[in-house]
């Protein structure tokens, strides 16, 4: 089996560290004995539940095609019939038979009380590492969704509740549903798409919880603002900043709800050096309330430590866009807890509801999971009308419907195509290619020229034009790829541009990677000590000096933050930004760039999540198939989690 996965390796359809791994399991077992059968099916299963894991899973569930059609092997054209010599070395056995062939192997465990490095769990096969922290975050959440009749106080809440806004004109308004469910749990999830108000409806629970402390004669609560990304703590800093001015309430109250947001990596004291954060269960966060937004970014291991970190009486309260792209690494919790949004509350939940709002919501009769009822869905959006063709693409988009999607850039203004050239109009597919890449660069070329004559502007007369102005007119537009590699994805397609900006004369530099005036780079290693995270968007601008410095959005002492170029971490230039990059942003005019043939990362998850980041325009170069084979694609990310939630103890 191990000749076998070289091959494979060599194949480029598993990794080295896949290959490593499964060597690792076969010369551990070697002082056993094991048949043939037993060490083959070890073998084998290490390689997969790696490669698995790299595919952003955390489990393999042994029903799903990932289990019966390893490493894709079915679908593949290749000179070896890999899936063959695979299902002849473990003698054909189906994977609901793997676990009792392999009941006393050394390598894999069948109960979560004997630690081995793979188990057998829920017909599912994990690392045991990744079912330890599902499992913690299972039980965390079933503990902290216990409904507490004490804790409810309806009058209490009646009375906090008239205190705060609410909107009449819907049926029913989900913003006041959300408020006061979260006055009852220790944990929240608010999920909603774009402008449905997920940031005023965290700003409502958060007086509403402090006017209950109010109220009940008790201290404040403690609270602390958090995203994944220094874009994202910026764009919440932002957002809790705008909502709260809005409210009509006291100064004293409003200045005991936070408008500074940590990153994560910040908030819990992660060491970029060995990933051990300083706050953890031995060492508790000081905090009585803790809101984290653009949680769909959260990986599985992250959300294992910021659970570690809370007090057993500390709130959670997590906003998300449960449709949005998952974490780059293993895990989709967000994902994996928006499945339960459709199940609906329970009959005490809507009793409760009932009796707080006045909302008679239906509940569902066949007792739902108890998280059902920690679970906020705002529907109506404030940023997107009837007219708005970025809200009907996202909506379209979501319900995978290709065909309809694609007509409707014919029908709204606010959604631009241009569409590639055909190929058959170019006798080498190369110039096909470069005809289509010279579009995207010539339109980032337009459309970026406007941020570019400020840097000049300012390389003339620093006092004349502003670090802010020059951000604000660059965030205007933003350039989002599908890929990062190829000729249509952010690496070219950042030099290409930049080349293309210097024959024009709007930069100046010798060579790309030179930190010239105007480059635009996002950063890609946490650097606690320069306040600088990943995922931070910096330009390198004339100070008024002259000097060149490398500004951020983030503010130090009420002026942007900026560092010498020397003092630089690792970073990547960003005229164009990966999708996923791009969470936790928005922009005014998001163009997004498709490749001009199929690639497996297009999927619905990646297109909605691109559709949203714009605000007042979107655009989009692809073609009708391209595009239409993405609308139909979903990512099928595996995880134990929802189980796990159902089987907590």
């Amino acid at each position: 089996m191990l000749s076998l996965l070289v091959r494979l390796k060599e194949q480029n359809i598993i990794s080295e560290l896949n290959y490593q791994f499964a060597k690792m399991i076969d010369h551990k077992q070697q002082t056993y004995s094991y048949t043939a059968l037993q060490q083959n099916l070890a073998i084998f299963l290490s390689a997969l539940i790696s490669y698995n894991v790299m595919q952003g899973n955390t489990a393999l569930d042994l029903h799903s095609t990932l289990a019966s059609n390893p490493f894709g092997l079915k679908n593949k054209k290749l000179d070896e019939d890999f899936y063959s010599e695979i299902l002849q070395k473990i003698e054909n056995i189906t994977p609901l038979e793997w676990q009792l062939v392999l009941q006393n192997h050394i390598a894999f465990s069948h109960d979560p009380s004997q630690v081995a490095p793979m188990l057998f769990q829920n017909e599912m096969l994990y690392f045991y590492r990744y079912w330890q922290s599902e499992n913690r975050i299972a039980n965390y959440l079933k503990q902290a969704v216990t409904f507490d009749q004490k804790n409810a106080k309806s009058e209490l809440v009646k009375q906090v509740l008239a205190q705060l806004p609410s909107d009449n004109e819907q049926q029913i308004d989900w913003q006041t549903v959300a408020v006061a469910t979260a006055l009852t749990k220790n944990f929240t999830l608010i999920t909603g798409g774009p402008g449905t108000g997920k940031t005023t409806t965290v700003v409502k629970i958060l007086l509403a919880l402090q006017l209950k402390q109010q109220q009940l004669g008790l201290e404040p609560l403690k609270i602390k603002l958090a995203a994944p990304t220094g874009k994202a703590a910026a764009r919440l800093k932002e957002s809790i900043t705008d909502s709260l001015a809005r409210f009509n309430h006291s100064d004293e109250l409003k200045a005991q709800i936070p408008t500074n947001a940590l990153t994560l990596h910040r908030l819990l004291g992660v060491n970029p050096m060995h990933d051990t954060p300083k706050y953890n269960r031995d060492n508790p966060l000081f905090l009585d309330v803790l809101v984290i937004d653009e949680a769909s970014m959260i990986d599985l291991f992250l959300m294992e430590k910021v659970i570690n970190a809370l007090k057993p009486t500390a709130r959670l309260i997590i906003l998300g866009d449960k449709d949005q792209l998952a974490s780059v690494e293993a895990g989709a919790v967000i994902g994996e807890l928006g499945t339960f949004i459709t199940n609906g509350y329970s009959p005490s939940h809507c009793q409760y509801l009932a009796e707080i709002t006045g909302y008679e919501i239906p509940a569902l009769q066949n007792n739902p999971p108890e998280i059902c009822d920690s679970l906020c869905h705002l529907r109506y959006s404030r940023r997107f009308d009837e007219n708005s063709g970025i809200g009907h693409l996202s909506q379209q988009i979501n319900g995978q419907q290709a065909i309809k999607s694609w007509q409707l850039f014919a029908k709204f203004n606010d959604i631009n195509l241009i569409e590639y050239q055909a190929s058959t109009q170019f006798s080498e597919k190369s110039k096909w290619i470069e005809y289509n890449v010279k579009q995207v660069v010539n339109q980032a070329v337009e459309l970026y020229r406007a941020y570019l004559d400020l840097v000049k502007q300012r390389t003339q007369n620093p006092e004349n034009i502003s670090v802010k102005r020059i951000f604000d007119t660059f965030n205007q537009i933003r350039f989002l790829s599908a890929l990062r590699v190829g000729e249509f994805g952010v690496e070219k397609l950042n030099d290409r541009i930049a080349d293309t900006l210097r024959q024009k004369g709007l930069i100046t530099f010798n060579h790309n990677r030179e930190n010239y005036l105007g480059k635009p780079i996002m950063i890609t290693e946490n650097t606690p000590q320069s306040h600088i995270y990943s995922g931070d968007i910096g330009l390198i601008l004339p100070d008024e000096q002259g000097n060149a410095r490398v500004y951020f959005e983030t503010q130090i002492n009420d002026k942007p933050h900026s560092i010498t170029p020397n003092r630089l971490p690792s970073y990547e230039t960003a005229y164009v930004m990966t999708v996923h990059k791009s969470q936790g942003s928005e922009f005014a005019h998001t163009v997004l760039i498709l490749p001009v043939t199929n690639s497996p990362i297009l999927t619905k998850e990646l297109l909605y999540t691109a559709v949203t980041r714009a605000k007042t325009t979107f655009t989009l170069f692809s073609n009708e198939k391209v595009w239409k084979q993405g609308v139909m694609s979903k990512i099928q990310r595996q995880s134990g989690l929802a189980i796990q939630l159902v089987n907590a103890k």
